[in-house]
């Protein structure tokens, strides 16, 4: 084969690649937003002491961190598929480049495949154009390639990948509340993230209250509050319901 016209083919498949990488960019975006609006409403549930919805909004939530980690995995193993192939001609022979990066395509898309079944459909057009493509190198005699994971370069790739996707799925969603017991409130559970402070009180609870939550764009943290009120989270609730009564805040 012709290297222009071998070049040209790489370049379609990491073309194709970079599509359906940008589609799972979008869709873990749309679960990030999603995930954002039911914890806010875990919360507000919980502040209103009303557990039942409380816990079946959380339960949504640990559903679409399910589906948000399998995307994230996904969307790392096609980059480092399209790092390799950025240079798959300068290194050593196509076949032995092209073998694990069919790996880790084929078992990305067997992943993903149960999530966005386009993007698995996709993946398996892929993997098919590179096994033609090294086959028609003249470099093996049969068009059955060792494509399963199971060389241990692809091996540590998918396992890098996911354990990449599980730190950061920590950083990019707060972690779910627990309901072993009444008092484990959701808000308690962003209080590490609330940055401390120190403020005075001077009778108007209420009012510091209100003025902390628009400070924090509306997501606010009892035991935060409080510390930072130098109050008690129990006045802090207590001022929440007042306020709440009286029109000034709608809690989710």
């Amino acid at each position: 084969m012709h290297p222009v016209s071998m070049r040209e083919r790489i370049d379609h498949a990491t073309f194709r690649l970079h599509a359906q990488l940008e589609k799972l960019e979008h869709m873990y975006a749309r679960l990030h937003q999603r995930d954002t609006e039911l914890f806010q409403r875990c919360v507000g549930a919980q502040v209103s002491n009303d557990f039942a919805h409380a816990k079946i909004y959380a339960n949504e939530c640990a559903e679409m961190r399910k589906i948000a980690k399998v995307v994230l995995g996904s969307q790392l193993a096609i980059e480092k598929v399209i790092l390799r192939l950025e240079t798959v001609e300068e290194f050593g022979s196509i076949v032995a480049q092209m073998a694990p990066v069919m790996s880790i395509v084929k078992e990305t898309k067997s992943k993903i495949a149960g999530v966005v079944p386009q993007v698995a459909s996709e993946l398996d057009e892929v993997n098919n154009l590179l096994g033609d493509l090294a086959t028609e190198t003249g470099e093996v005699t049969s068009t059955e390639l060792p494509i399963e994971p199971t060389t241990d370069e692809a091996k540590k790739v998918l396992e890098e990948t996911g354990l990449i996707a599980e730190e950061k799925l920590r950083d990019h969603f707060p972690e779910l509340p627990s309901f072993d017991t009444p008092t484990s409130h959701a808000v308690e559970q962003i209080a590490e993230t609330a940055t401390p402070g120190t403020s005075g009180l001077d009778g108007d609870i209420d009012g510091h209250v209100y003025r902390y939550a628009r400070e924090h764009d509306g997501q606010l943290s009892i035991h935060s509050c409080a510390d930072d009120l130098g109050t008690s989270p129990e006045e802090v609730r207590n001022a929440l319901q007042r306020l709440r009564d009286n029109g000034k805040v709608v809690i989710e």
